[in-house]
């Protein structure tokens, strides 16, 4: 899959700010994309806000968060999520990229997710505990994350996130770029 088709399927709600992020695990880019190819869709994405970091790799898999960097930073210091993370060791007094590099540091460490990856990516603080609690089993349905808090609300989210995500899709499917799309809007 090419790289702004990636992009488009898995990170459109936060590329049009609608979510704080998107972790993406993906084949390596420089394997089917130039250095400049990608360096244009980082740069397309910076002038909206919006960063990719690459949080893990190995010889043929990468893991990328793709962040909304306002979007996220005011997320992570609403008061619920910031005391969280303070319990989950986080440094939170130390700025929001030393909280990125922790991040990375405990998804290296967990050789995977921890628990806490969700609220990075925006779920509900009660769908993240939900989940700890209940190992994953009980929620009340299972859409972009399983939810264990207000399912309606969920729902709503859900469907605005499916039709971003089909709307900037079908647009590259046309032949248009990322770059173009990002100009356009």
């Amino acid at each position: 899959m090419n790289l702004d088709k990636m992009l488009a399927f898995h990170c459109a709600p936060t590329i049009v700010g609608l979510k704080p992020s998107n972790l993406v695990a993906h084949e390596l880019m420089v394997k089917y994309h130039t250095v400049e190819e990608i360096d244009d869709t980082r740069n397309a994405l910076v002038e909206k806000g919006v960063y990719m970091e690459r949080m893990l790799a190995c010889s043929k898999r990468e893991l990328t968060l793709v962040y909304h960097r306002e979007m996220l930073e005011k997320h992570l210091n609403a008061p619920e999520i910031w005391g969280y993370l303070i319990t989950q060791g986080y440094p939170m007094y130390s700025g929001f990229d030393a909280v990125l590099g922790h991040l990375r540091q405990r998804i290296v460490e967990a050789g995977g997710f921890p628990h806490e990856v969700g609220v990075f990516l925006g779920y509900p603080l009660v769908d993240v505990l939900g989940f700890i609690k209940n190992k994953g089993q009980n929620c009340k349905f299972c859409g972009y994350w399983k939810v264990y808090g207000d399912a309606d609300e969920a729902r709503c989210l859900f469907d605005s996130y499916s039709k971003v995500r089909d709307e900037m899709y079908s647009r590259i499917e046309l032949g248009l770029s990322l770059r173009q799309i990002l100009q356009a809007a």
